[in-house]
């Protein structure tokens, strides 16, 4: 997906995490995490996903109260975790498969 078409004016993408490569061992993953989308710009971070469901989630980054991460055993061995992201009226946003995922967490900080 071509970012710049969600981007708003003024506004410019600051990191966009990946997700690792464990993330595409079964099908079903596999076209979820080929159809993912995840940025952090200046303004907000942007993750949707999904094919014939799309799921968009979006919070503005001034916004964001907490970032947890959690990784397994296998996910600090091999670089992966999950990041919840919380904020004020905005809910919650979980990501599965972050690679770096206190790399992430250390951008959003780095922008708020």
């Amino acid at each position: 997906m071509n970012i710049n078409k969600v981007l708003a004016a003024g506004e410019e993408v600051i990191y966009q995490p990946k997700l690792h490569w464990f993330a595409y061992f079964n099908l079903a993953r596999l076209v979820r995490n080929m159809t993912t989308t995840l940025f952090l710009s200046n303004k907000r971070f942007y993750y949707r996903h999904g094919l014939l469901r799309r799921t968009t989630h979006e919070m503005v980054v001034g916004k964001i109260e907490t970032i947890d991460v959690k990784e397994t055993l296998m996910g600090r061995i091999f670089g992966y975790g999950r990041v919840y992201l919380a904020g004020t009226g905005a809910g919650e946003m979980c990501m599965h498969w972050v690679k770096k995922p206190f790399e992430l967490q250390r951008q959003i900080r780095s922008v708020q």
